[in-house]
């Protein structure tokens, strides 16, 4: 895998004894995040078996990659976030521990987390969009959702002619699932079809907490290999290059903020800009373009 480095950042229930609920001395969710993880060559892979004693990056063999067959300017553009978002009226997503087999517990899990989906119409207003994640920092993404969702962005694409359409529906799951195969069945049984069927020809997929980007790469790996071109955006760059994904877009900025900032509408618009690009740029599968972006805040 070619690695290019351009350089920016900145209810309550019984359970079973052998299953029970995870103990208030387990370790609690990252909030703020620490400034060294915006350095170059942080590993998130490292951090997380260091957090999770056992825990290892899923394999994976081979690089899922299929070419665009028309342009950018014409294709439909659906985004896949694994960030926690979801519209009011829907139900959250699940962040309560519930049940956490031993196997799950030994590693120091919180809890199994949730591999369900919601549908987010292109219509949506970003009031109308929340975020139910424990394991990132979202208090910027509250502000100004686009930070993780950039769909207000991606209607001013369409509406420049940057690309052909946004599709009418887009997808958004909580991503952090200690075992992959639930969400992976998820991707397979349930995403890929309805991007099938509303004929979607690129689809951008991003982020929200560290193991959000594991499960992030493999979906995009999935919905590569069943024939339509995507892109990855991450902030957890060695994670996503170990995945072997088609091809992404790298960032040193926070997790919550793979678009850029909160209210920075310039920014977010560059870097779905830059993502979108790629899809045609890269013509062998495995390249990730670390953009020249700085994470400055003051």
């Amino acid at each position: 895998m070619k690695e290019k480095d351009e350089g920016r950042l900145s209810s309550q229930r019984r359970v079973p004894e052998d299953e029970q609920l995870i103990h208030d001395d387990e370790p609690a969710p990252l909030a703020a995040q620490p400034l060294e993880t915006l350095r170059a060559g942080y590993s998130w892979i490292k951090a997380l078996e260091s957090r999770h004693r056992g825990w290892q990056l899923y394999a994976v063999e081979g690089f899922p990659f299929t070419l665009p067959t028309i342009e950018l300017d014409e294709s439909r553009v659906c985004l896949v976030s694994l960030a926690g978002v979801y519209r009011k009226g829907q139900k959250p997503f699940n962040t309560s521990p519930g049940v956490v087999s031993p196997q799950l517990r030994s590693m120091r899990f919180r809890d199994r987390g949730d591999w369900s989906f919601r549908e987010v119409p292109v219509s949506a207003d970003p009031a109308e969009l929340g975020i139910t994640h424990a394991h990132y920092d979202h208090t910027e993404a509250n502000e100004d959702i686009n930070c993780v969702f950039p769909l207000a962005r991606l209607r001013e694409l369409e509406e420049e002619g940057f690309i052909g359409e946004c599709a009418a529906v887009h997808y958004s799951l909580m991503g952090y699932v200690p075992e992959v195969e639930p969400i992976l069945e998820t991707t397979v049984k349930e995403i890929i079809p309805r991007l099938e069927a509303q004929e979607a020809d690129a689809v951008v997929v991003s982020g929200g907490c560290a193991l959000s980007h594991q499960s992030a790469g493999l979906i995009q790996r999935e919905i590569e290999g069943a024939g339509i071109p995507t892109v990855g955006v991450s902030v957890c760059p060695d994670i996503t290059y170990h995945l072997q994904v088609p091809r992404a877009v790298a960032l040193r900025f926070p997790m919550g903020n793979p678009f850029g900032s909160s209210m920075d509408a310039s920014m977010q618009s560059r870097i779905l800009r830059d993502a979108l690009s790629l899809l045609h740029a890269v013509q062998a599968p495995g390249e990730i373009v670390h953009l020249p972006y700085e994470w400055v805040k003051t």
